[in-house]
């Protein structure tokens, strides 16, 4: 998987609440299937799972962070871009200290976890054979039909399962399957 490519879905995680809970046991049942899919795919071994445990917990730990930090932040944004609405209504474009609130407001924890997911996926690279990050690559998560499934050739982004490979990989699930092996 393209180094930058997993970083930018790591950090667009956040948003989408790649932490949160599932909104039902229909959702939760589907984040366990993928979880399942993607352990059954990668077949770590027990050292592997010894090695990526601590580096799923740690990248899990800063995506939280960073949740919290924008939750945190989310009055401040809320009365930034309230303001921008008000600049542009009364003159047509937004001035530039709201520009500036609002982009203290979002702050530059994303930047950070820019940073962070970079340094996860070198790490875990180490960990994972070719095989394995060639399933990253490949494996199909949840359950649909093949007749369903995007056509070759087309990039894998497109149907977003970098995304769904990502939201897995942190999934509360697959860290469960992970310490599981490890154990």
């Amino acid at each position: 998987m393209q180094r930058s490519l997993m970083v930018a879905l790591a950090c667009a995680l956040v948003p989408a609440g790649a932490l949160a809970a599932p909104a039902s046991p229909a959702h939760a049942l589907m984040q366990q299937v993928a979880a399942l899919q993607l352990d059954h795919a990668l077949g770590l071994t027990r050292q592997q799972a010894q090695a990526l445990l601590p580096l799923l917990q740690d990248a899990k730990s800063k995506v939280a962070s960073l949740k919290a930090q924008r939750a945190a932040a989310e009055p401040a944004l809320e009365a930034a871009l309230t303001q921008a609405v008000a600049d542009l209504k009364a003159t047509g474009t937004v001035s530039d200290a709201t520009v500036q609130a609002v982009q203290a407001a979002r702050g530059g924890a994303r930047g950070e976890l820019r940073q962070d997911m970079t340094s996860f996926w070198q790490q875990a690279k180490l960990v994972l054979t070719a095989d394995q990050l060639q399933a990253l690559k490949t494996v199909r998560l949840g359950v649909a039909s093949t007749a369903s499934a995007p056509p070759h050739g087309r990039g894998p982004h497109l149907d977003g399962r970098h995304f769904r490979v990502m939201h897995t990989l942190l999934s509360d699930d697959f860290t469960s399957l992970v310490q599981a092996r490890a154990g």
